[in-house]
Protein backbone atom coordinates (compact mmCIF):
# COMPACT_ATOMS: atom_id res chain seq x y z
CA UNK A 1 0.00 0.00 0.00
CA UNK A 2 1.16 3.51 -0.77
CA UNK A 3 1.75 5.64 2.28
CA UNK A 4 0.41 9.19 2.43
CA UNK A 5 2.78 11.24 4.65
CA UNK A 6 0.36 14.16 4.91
CA UNK A 7 -2.58 12.10 6.09
CA UNK A 8 -3.42 11.20 9.66
CA UNK A 9 -3.85 7.51 10.16
CA UNK A 10 -6.60 5.99 12.20
CA UNK A 11 -9.86 7.58 13.25
CA UNK A 12 -10.28 11.11 11.95
CA UNK A 13 -12.82 12.55 14.43
CA UNK A 14 -12.82 11.78 18.14
CA UNK A 15 -16.06 11.54 20.09
CA UNK A 16 -15.63 15.11 21.33
CA UNK A 17 -14.93 16.26 17.78
CA UNK A 18 -18.14 14.67 16.53
CA UNK A 19 -20.20 16.24 19.30
CA UNK A 20 -18.76 19.67 18.55
CA UNK A 21 -19.19 19.37 14.79
CA UNK A 22 -22.73 18.03 15.08
CA UNK A 23 -23.66 20.97 17.30
CA UNK A 24 -22.01 23.51 15.00
CA UNK A 25 -23.49 21.94 11.87
CA UNK A 26 -26.97 21.83 13.40
CA UNK A 27 -26.71 25.46 14.48
CA UNK A 28 -25.59 26.49 10.99
CA UNK A 29 -28.48 24.54 9.48
CA UNK A 30 -30.89 26.29 11.84
CA UNK A 31 -29.57 29.72 10.79
CA UNK A 32 -30.15 28.68 7.18
CA UNK A 33 -33.72 27.66 7.98
CA UNK A 34 -34.32 31.07 9.53
CA UNK A 35 -32.99 32.60 6.34
CA UNK A 36 -35.44 30.60 4.25
CA UNK A 37 -38.25 31.69 6.57
CA UNK A 38 -37.22 35.30 5.87
CA UNK A 39 -37.30 34.71 2.09
CA UNK A 40 -33.52 34.53 2.01
CA UNK A 41 -33.61 32.90 -1.42
CA UNK A 42 -34.51 36.32 -2.91
CA UNK A 43 -31.07 37.58 -3.83
CA UNK A 44 -29.28 39.30 -6.66
CA UNK A 45 -30.76 38.49 -10.11
CA UNK A 46 -33.65 36.65 -8.44
CA UNK A 47 -36.29 37.83 -10.90
CA UNK A 48 -34.26 36.70 -13.89
CA UNK A 49 -33.21 33.41 -12.30
CA UNK A 50 -36.77 32.57 -11.33
CA UNK A 51 -38.06 33.45 -14.80
CA UNK A 52 -35.58 31.15 -16.55
CA UNK A 53 -36.17 28.32 -14.08
CA UNK A 54 -39.93 28.54 -14.63
CA UNK A 55 -39.41 28.58 -18.40
CA UNK A 56 -36.79 25.84 -18.55
CA UNK A 57 -35.95 24.41 -21.05
CA UNK A 58 -37.94 26.49 -23.57
CA UNK A 59 -36.74 29.95 -22.39
CA UNK A 60 -33.20 28.92 -21.52
CA UNK A 61 -30.31 29.01 -24.01
CA UNK A 62 -26.53 29.07 -24.04
CA UNK A 63 -26.76 32.83 -24.52
CA UNK A 64 -27.00 33.05 -20.69
CA UNK A 65 -23.98 33.29 -18.40
CA UNK A 66 -24.80 30.03 -16.57
CA UNK A 67 -24.84 26.45 -17.87
CA UNK A 68 -28.16 24.56 -17.76
CA UNK A 69 -27.67 22.62 -14.50
CA UNK A 70 -28.93 25.29 -12.11
CA UNK A 71 -32.11 25.90 -14.16
CA UNK A 72 -32.71 22.17 -14.64
CA UNK A 73 -32.45 21.54 -10.90
CA UNK A 74 -34.91 24.33 -10.06
CA UNK A 75 -37.31 23.09 -12.72
CA UNK A 76 -37.08 19.56 -11.31
CA UNK A 77 -37.93 20.81 -7.81
CA UNK A 78 -40.86 22.88 -9.07
CA UNK A 79 -42.29 20.02 -11.10
CA UNK A 80 -42.28 17.70 -8.08
CA UNK A 81 -43.24 20.17 -5.33
CA UNK A 82 -45.65 22.38 -7.24
CA UNK A 83 -45.84 26.14 -7.83
CA UNK A 84 -46.72 27.20 -4.27
CA UNK A 85 -43.66 26.16 -2.25
CA UNK A 86 -41.02 25.20 -4.79
CA UNK A 87 -38.77 28.13 -3.84
CA UNK A 88 -38.66 27.06 -0.20
CA UNK A 89 -38.05 23.43 -1.22
CA UNK A 90 -35.33 24.50 -3.63
CA UNK A 91 -33.60 26.58 -0.93
CA UNK A 92 -33.91 23.67 1.52
CA UNK A 93 -32.24 21.34 -0.99
CA UNK A 94 -29.39 23.86 -1.37
CA UNK A 95 -29.07 24.09 2.40
CA UNK A 96 -28.85 20.31 2.80
CA UNK A 97 -26.20 20.00 0.07
CA UNK A 98 -24.09 22.78 1.57
CA UNK A 99 -24.38 21.35 5.09
CA UNK A 100 -23.16 17.97 3.83
CA UNK A 101 -20.33 19.68 1.95
CA UNK A 102 -19.18 21.28 5.21
CA UNK A 103 -18.46 17.83 6.59
CA UNK A 104 -15.98 17.25 3.78
CA UNK A 105 -14.46 20.63 4.63
CA UNK A 106 -14.27 19.62 8.30
CA UNK A 107 -12.42 16.43 7.36
CA UNK A 108 -9.89 18.30 5.25
CA UNK A 109 -9.38 20.90 7.99
CA UNK A 110 -8.68 18.15 10.49
CA UNK A 111 -5.94 16.91 8.17
CA UNK A 112 -4.52 20.42 7.70
CA UNK A 113 -4.55 21.44 11.37
CA UNK A 114 -2.95 19.61 14.28
CA UNK A 115 -4.28 21.65 17.22
CA UNK A 116 -7.77 21.07 18.55
CA UNK A 117 -8.48 24.73 19.34
CA UNK A 118 -7.69 25.82 15.79
CA UNK A 119 -9.65 22.93 14.31
CA UNK A 120 -12.73 23.95 16.25
CA UNK A 121 -12.24 27.64 15.49
CA UNK A 122 -11.78 27.04 11.74
CA UNK A 123 -14.80 24.71 11.57
CA UNK A 124 -17.06 27.19 13.37
CA UNK A 125 -15.82 30.06 11.23
CA UNK A 126 -16.42 28.16 7.99
CA UNK A 127 -19.91 27.21 9.19
CA UNK A 128 -21.14 30.68 10.20
CA UNK A 129 -19.24 33.13 7.98
CA UNK A 130 -22.04 35.22 6.44
CA UNK A 131 -21.34 34.94 2.72
CA UNK A 132 -21.35 31.13 2.94
CA UNK A 133 -24.53 30.98 5.03
CA UNK A 134 -26.41 33.40 2.78
CA UNK A 135 -25.44 31.85 -0.53
CA UNK A 136 -26.33 28.39 0.67
CA UNK A 137 -30.00 29.27 0.07
CA UNK A 138 -30.12 32.12 -2.50
CA UNK A 139 -31.69 31.14 -5.82
CA UNK A 140 -28.53 31.13 -7.94
CA UNK A 141 -25.95 28.69 -9.24
CA UNK A 142 -23.59 29.70 -6.40
CA UNK A 143 -25.39 27.32 -4.06
CA UNK A 144 -23.85 24.38 -5.92
CA UNK A 145 -20.24 25.53 -5.90
CA UNK A 146 -19.18 24.48 -2.39
CA UNK A 147 -20.65 20.92 -2.64
CA UNK A 148 -19.01 20.26 -6.02
CA UNK A 149 -15.73 21.90 -4.97
CA UNK A 150 -15.68 19.81 -1.77
CA UNK A 151 -16.22 16.57 -3.71
CA UNK A 152 -13.42 17.47 -6.15
CA UNK A 153 -11.09 18.33 -3.24
CA UNK A 154 -11.92 15.06 -1.44
CA UNK A 155 -11.17 12.83 -4.43
CA UNK A 156 -8.05 14.82 -5.30
CA UNK A 157 -6.83 14.34 -1.73
CA UNK A 158 -7.48 10.60 -1.91
CA UNK A 159 -5.66 10.32 -5.24
CA UNK A 160 -2.74 12.24 -3.83
CA UNK A 161 -2.36 9.42 -1.32
CA UNK A 162 -3.09 6.60 -3.76
CA UNK A 163 -3.05 7.46 -7.49
CA UNK A 164 -4.03 3.85 -8.29
CA UNK A 165 -7.62 4.14 -7.08
CA UNK A 166 -9.99 3.75 -10.04
CA UNK A 167 -12.98 4.65 -7.87
CA UNK A 168 -11.38 7.94 -6.85
CA UNK A 169 -10.54 8.79 -10.46
CA UNK A 170 -14.14 8.02 -11.43
CA UNK A 171 -15.49 10.11 -8.55
CA UNK A 172 -13.24 13.05 -9.42
CA UNK A 173 -14.20 12.89 -13.10
CA UNK A 174 -17.92 12.66 -12.32
CA UNK A 175 -17.74 15.54 -9.83
CA UNK A 176 -15.95 17.82 -12.28
CA UNK A 177 -18.31 16.81 -15.09
CA UNK A 178 -21.33 17.76 -12.98
CA UNK A 179 -19.61 21.01 -12.04
CA UNK A 180 -19.21 22.03 -15.68
CA UNK A 181 -22.98 21.96 -16.08
CA UNK A 182 -23.55 24.20 -13.05
CA UNK A 183 -20.76 26.80 -13.18
CA UNK A 184 -18.21 27.56 -15.87
CA UNK A 185 -15.76 28.64 -13.15
CA UNK A 186 -15.05 24.97 -12.42
CA UNK A 187 -12.83 25.06 -15.50
CA UNK A 188 -10.27 26.68 -13.22
CA UNK A 189 -9.91 23.43 -11.25
CA UNK A 190 -8.60 21.41 -14.20
CA UNK A 191 -5.01 22.81 -14.38
CA UNK A 192 -4.18 22.58 -10.65
CA UNK A 193 -5.70 19.10 -10.35
CA UNK A 194 -3.69 17.93 -13.36
CA UNK A 195 -0.53 19.44 -11.86
CA UNK A 196 -0.95 18.06 -8.35
CA UNK A 197 -1.99 14.57 -9.44
CA UNK A 198 0.69 14.48 -12.13
CA UNK A 199 3.29 15.10 -9.43
CA UNK A 200 1.66 12.44 -7.23
CA UNK A 201 1.83 9.82 -9.99
CA UNK A 202 5.44 10.70 -10.74
CA UNK A 203 6.56 10.49 -7.11
CA UNK A 204 4.44 7.77 -5.61
CA UNK A 205 4.36 5.17 -8.35
CA UNK A 206 7.28 3.07 -9.55
CA UNK A 207 8.83 4.03 -12.87
CA UNK A 208 7.36 1.12 -14.80
CA UNK A 209 3.85 1.60 -13.42
CA UNK A 210 3.27 5.27 -14.20
CA UNK A 211 2.10 5.16 -17.82
CA UNK A 212 -1.25 3.35 -17.23
CA UNK A 213 -2.24 5.77 -14.49
CA UNK A 214 -1.19 8.79 -16.49
CA UNK A 215 -3.56 7.51 -19.18
CA UNK A 216 -6.32 7.01 -16.60
CA UNK A 217 -5.78 10.57 -15.34
CA UNK A 218 -5.92 12.01 -18.86
CA UNK A 219 -9.16 10.18 -19.57
CA UNK A 220 -10.69 11.23 -16.23
CA UNK A 221 -10.00 14.91 -16.89
CA UNK A 222 -10.84 14.69 -20.60
CA UNK A 223 -14.53 14.05 -19.87
CA UNK A 224 -15.22 17.34 -17.97
CA UNK A 225 -12.85 19.18 -20.34
CA UNK A 226 -14.87 17.94 -23.33
CA UNK A 227 -18.13 19.00 -21.70
CA UNK A 228 -16.68 22.47 -21.12
CA UNK A 229 -15.50 22.81 -24.72
CA UNK A 230 -18.85 21.70 -26.12
CA UNK A 231 -20.68 24.24 -23.98
CA UNK A 232 -18.21 26.98 -24.94
CA UNK A 233 -18.92 26.24 -28.60
CA UNK A 234 -22.68 26.35 -28.01
CA UNK A 235 -22.29 29.63 -26.13
CA UNK A 236 -20.34 31.15 -29.01
CA UNK A 237 -22.99 29.96 -31.48
CA UNK A 238 -25.69 31.67 -29.45
CA UNK A 239 -23.84 35.01 -29.81
CA UNK A 240 -24.12 35.12 -26.07
CA UNK A 241 -23.83 37.92 -23.53
CA UNK A 242 -21.16 35.87 -21.81
CA UNK A 243 -18.98 35.78 -24.92
CA UNK A 244 -19.64 39.30 -26.21
CA UNK A 245 -21.27 42.04 -24.12
CA UNK A 246 -19.60 40.97 -20.91
CA UNK A 247 -16.11 41.81 -22.19
CA UNK A 248 -14.52 45.15 -23.00
CA UNK A 249 -13.67 45.77 -26.67
CA UNK A 250 -10.04 45.20 -27.53
CA UNK A 251 -7.91 48.21 -26.58
CA UNK A 252 -10.51 49.75 -24.26
CA UNK A 253 -9.25 51.01 -20.87
CA UNK A 254 -10.08 48.80 -17.89
CA UNK A 255 -13.01 49.80 -15.72
CA UNK A 256 -11.50 47.99 -12.73
CA UNK A 257 -7.75 48.50 -12.95
CA UNK A 258 -5.09 46.32 -11.35
CA UNK A 259 -4.46 49.11 -8.83
CA UNK A 260 -8.16 49.00 -7.90
CA UNK A 261 -7.90 45.25 -7.40
CA UNK A 262 -4.65 44.98 -5.47
CA UNK A 263 -4.36 48.14 -3.36
CA UNK A 264 -6.72 49.54 -0.69
CA UNK A 265 -8.08 53.09 -0.95
CA UNK A 266 -8.61 55.79 1.64
CA UNK A 267 -12.33 55.63 0.87
CA UNK A 268 -12.37 52.02 2.17
CA UNK A 269 -12.58 53.47 5.68
CA UNK A 270 -16.23 54.28 4.94
CA UNK A 271 -16.87 50.55 4.57
CA UNK A 272 -16.24 50.14 8.29
CA UNK A 273 -19.76 51.48 8.86
CA UNK A 274 -21.09 48.34 7.09
CA UNK A 275 -23.12 49.93 4.26
CA UNK A 276 -25.40 47.64 2.27
CA UNK A 277 -25.18 47.07 -1.47
CA UNK A 278 -27.98 49.37 -2.64
CA UNK A 279 -28.20 52.24 -0.17
CA UNK A 280 -24.44 52.21 0.41
CA UNK A 281 -23.85 52.39 -3.36
CA UNK A 282 -21.22 49.66 -3.25
CA UNK A 283 -21.59 49.34 -7.01
CA UNK A 284 -20.28 52.89 -7.58
CA UNK A 285 -17.55 53.34 -10.18
CA UNK A 286 -14.19 52.98 -8.37
CA UNK A 287 -15.78 54.15 -5.14
CA UNK A 288 -13.96 51.48 -3.15
CA UNK A 289 -11.14 49.02 -3.73
CA UNK A 290 -11.81 45.40 -4.66
CA UNK A 291 -10.23 44.24 -1.40
CA UNK A 292 -12.49 46.52 0.63
CA UNK A 293 -15.62 45.44 -1.24
CA UNK A 294 -14.71 41.77 -0.85
CA UNK A 295 -14.19 42.23 2.88
CA UNK A 296 -17.46 44.04 3.63
CA UNK A 297 -19.49 41.63 1.49
CA UNK A 298 -17.91 38.63 3.22
CA UNK A 299 -18.74 39.67 6.78
CA UNK A 300 -22.09 41.42 6.49
CA UNK A 301 -25.47 40.65 4.97
CA UNK A 302 -24.57 43.05 2.19
CA UNK A 303 -27.73 42.39 0.11
CA UNK A 304 -29.93 42.13 3.26
CA UNK A 305 -31.12 38.69 2.14
CA UNK A 306 -31.47 37.35 5.69
CA UNK A 307 -33.01 40.47 7.21
CA UNK A 308 -36.71 40.21 8.20
CA UNK A 309 -39.01 41.04 5.26
CA UNK A 310 -41.52 43.90 5.30
CA UNK A 311 -44.57 43.42 7.51
CA UNK A 312 -46.94 43.25 4.54
CA UNK A 313 -45.97 41.04 1.62
CA UNK A 314 -48.08 40.72 -1.52
CA UNK A 315 -49.43 37.22 -2.20
CA UNK A 316 -48.52 37.67 -5.87
CA UNK A 317 -44.97 36.52 -6.40
CA UNK A 318 -43.79 39.12 -8.89
CA UNK A 319 -44.61 42.25 -6.84
CA UNK A 320 -43.55 40.34 -3.72
CA UNK A 321 -40.03 39.89 -5.05
CA UNK A 322 -39.87 43.57 -5.94
CA UNK A 323 -41.02 44.52 -2.45
CA UNK A 324 -38.27 42.39 -0.93
CA UNK A 325 -35.48 44.04 -2.89
CA UNK A 326 -34.85 46.69 -0.24
CA UNK A 327 -35.10 45.46 3.34
CA UNK A 328 -34.26 47.89 6.11
CA UNK A 329 -31.91 46.60 8.78
CA UNK A 330 -32.96 47.00 12.37
CA UNK A 331 -30.79 49.24 14.52
CA UNK A 332 -29.55 46.18 16.39
CA UNK A 333 -28.64 44.34 13.18
CA UNK A 334 -26.82 47.38 11.82
CA UNK A 335 -24.82 47.67 15.03
CA UNK A 336 -23.83 43.99 14.87
CA UNK A 337 -22.85 44.22 11.21
CA UNK A 338 -20.79 47.35 11.83
CA UNK A 339 -18.94 45.56 14.61
CA UNK A 340 -18.56 42.47 12.41
CA UNK A 341 -16.94 44.29 9.51
CA UNK A 342 -14.44 45.88 11.93
CA UNK A 343 -13.84 42.83 14.10
CA UNK A 344 -13.12 40.64 11.06
CA UNK A 345 -10.40 42.83 9.59
CA UNK A 346 -8.04 40.43 11.36
CA UNK A 347 -9.53 37.45 9.51
CA UNK A 348 -9.15 39.16 6.13
CA UNK A 349 -5.53 39.94 6.98
CA UNK A 350 -4.94 36.35 8.06
CA UNK A 351 -6.60 35.06 4.89
CA UNK A 352 -4.36 37.20 2.68
CA UNK A 353 -1.12 36.36 4.48
CA UNK A 354 -2.11 32.74 5.11
CA UNK A 355 -2.96 32.14 1.46
CA UNK A 356 0.37 33.57 0.29
CA UNK A 357 2.12 31.48 2.94
CA UNK A 358 0.36 28.28 1.84
CA UNK A 359 1.08 29.03 -1.82
CA UNK A 360 4.79 29.18 -1.00
CA UNK A 361 4.63 26.03 1.14
CA UNK A 362 2.61 24.15 -1.48
CA UNK A 363 5.08 25.30 -4.14
CA UNK A 364 7.88 23.82 -2.04
CA UNK A 365 5.91 20.59 -1.79
CA UNK A 366 5.50 20.45 -5.57
CA UNK A 367 9.11 21.39 -6.35
CA UNK A 368 11.06 19.89 -3.43
CA UNK A 369 8.66 17.34 -1.89
CA UNK A 370 8.57 19.20 1.44
CA UNK A 371 7.35 16.53 3.91
CA UNK A 372 6.23 19.13 6.46
CA UNK A 373 3.26 20.22 4.32
CA UNK A 374 0.03 18.26 4.73
CA UNK A 375 -1.45 16.83 1.54
CA UNK A 376 -4.79 18.41 2.39
CA UNK A 377 -3.16 21.85 2.54
CA UNK A 378 -1.67 21.37 -0.92
CA UNK A 379 -5.02 20.25 -2.33
CA UNK A 380 -7.06 23.06 -0.78
CA UNK A 381 -4.54 25.73 -1.78
CA UNK A 382 -4.21 24.54 -5.37
CA UNK A 383 -7.95 24.10 -5.95
CA UNK A 384 -8.85 27.42 -4.31
CA UNK A 385 -6.37 29.31 -6.47
CA UNK A 386 -7.67 27.48 -9.54
CA UNK A 387 -11.30 28.29 -8.81
CA UNK A 388 -10.51 31.91 -7.95
CA UNK A 389 -8.34 32.67 -10.97
CA UNK A 390 -10.95 32.77 -13.79
CA UNK A 391 -12.93 35.49 -12.00
CA UNK A 392 -10.04 37.47 -10.51
CA UNK A 393 -7.96 37.51 -13.69
CA UNK A 394 -10.99 38.66 -15.69
CA UNK A 395 -12.01 41.61 -13.50
CA UNK A 396 -9.92 44.13 -15.45
CA UNK A 397 -11.51 42.96 -18.72
CA UNK A 398 -15.17 43.00 -17.65
CA UNK A 399 -17.43 45.75 -19.03
CA UNK A 400 -19.38 46.38 -15.80
CA UNK A 401 -17.42 44.89 -12.87
CA UNK A 402 -18.97 47.24 -10.29
CA UNK A 403 -22.64 47.41 -11.31
CA UNK A 404 -22.56 43.70 -12.12
CA UNK A 405 -21.33 42.87 -8.62
CA UNK A 406 -18.29 40.92 -9.79
CA UNK A 407 -16.55 41.80 -6.54
CA UNK A 408 -19.05 39.78 -4.49
CA UNK A 409 -17.58 36.63 -2.88
CA UNK A 410 -20.53 34.54 -4.06
CA UNK A 411 -18.87 34.19 -7.49
CA UNK A 412 -15.83 32.51 -5.93
CA UNK A 413 -17.44 31.20 -2.74
CA UNK A 414 -15.46 27.97 -2.16
CA UNK A 415 -12.18 29.71 -2.96
CA UNK A 416 -12.73 32.61 -0.56
CA UNK A 417 -13.93 30.20 2.15
CA UNK A 418 -10.72 28.20 1.67
CA UNK A 419 -8.59 31.35 1.87
CA UNK A 420 -10.04 32.13 5.29
CA UNK A 421 -9.31 28.56 6.40
CA UNK A 422 -5.71 28.84 5.20
CA UNK A 423 -5.26 31.67 7.69
CA UNK A 424 -5.85 29.10 10.45
CA UNK A 425 -3.36 26.74 8.78
CA UNK A 426 -0.70 29.46 9.02
CA UNK A 427 -1.55 30.01 12.70
CA UNK A 428 -1.12 26.27 13.27
CA UNK A 429 2.38 26.45 11.80
CA UNK A 430 3.16 29.51 13.92
CA UNK A 431 2.23 27.49 17.01
CA UNK A 432 4.55 24.72 15.85
CA UNK A 433 7.40 27.22 15.50
CA UNK A 434 6.72 28.52 19.01
CA UNK A 435 6.94 25.01 20.41
CA UNK A 436 10.23 24.39 18.65
CA UNK A 437 11.76 27.43 20.37
CA UNK A 438 10.37 26.27 23.73
CA UNK A 439 7.57 28.82 23.96
CA UNK A 440 4.03 27.85 24.80
CA UNK A 441 1.41 28.56 22.08
CA UNK A 442 -1.36 28.36 24.67
CA UNK A 443 -2.10 32.12 24.84
CA UNK A 444 -2.20 32.39 21.05
CA UNK A 445 -4.55 29.39 20.79
CA UNK A 446 -6.84 30.84 23.45
CA UNK A 447 -6.88 34.25 21.77
CA UNK A 448 -7.61 32.76 18.32
CA UNK A 449 -10.44 30.61 19.71
CA UNK A 450 -12.02 33.43 21.72
CA UNK A 451 -11.71 35.92 18.87
CA UNK A 452 -13.38 33.46 16.46
CA UNK A 453 -16.14 32.71 18.96
CA UNK A 454 -17.01 36.41 19.20
CA UNK A 455 -17.06 36.66 15.38
CA UNK A 456 -19.41 33.66 15.09
CA UNK A 457 -21.76 35.11 17.70
CA UNK A 458 -21.86 38.36 15.73
CA UNK A 459 -22.67 36.45 12.54
CA UNK A 460 -25.51 34.50 14.14
CA UNK A 461 -26.78 37.67 15.78
CA UNK A 462 -27.59 39.47 12.54
CA UNK A 463 -28.29 36.43 10.35
CA UNK A 464 -30.81 34.74 12.63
Amino acid sequence: MLQNPGTERGKLFSGADLMFLLAVSAAGFAVGLMGIRHYGYVGQDFVWNQWYVLGFPEKWSYALTNPPGFYWFGSLIRNHVGPDHWLEANALAYLILNTLALWIVYGLLWRCLSRTQLRYAAAAFATFVPFRVIHAVVLASDGFTLPIFAVAALFTFRLLGDPRSLLSWAGLSAGLLIGMFFKYTFAGLLPPIALVLGVAIWRRLPKGGRAPWIAVGILALALPSGALLIQARESAKANSYSSNGQWLPKGSPSVMRWSDMLAPKASDLRLLSAPDYLQGMLYGFRTYSYLGLLHVSSFTDVMNCFQPPPATVSPDWYPQTLDLKIRPRTRFSQALQTLSVRWCLLFSGLALVGTLYCIVRSGRWLALQDPAVADATVVLTALAIGFYSPIFLSLHRVTHPYTGGYFLPRLVLPAVLTFFCLGFVMLDDVCGCMERVKRSPGPLLFLASAYTLVACLLFVGFLA
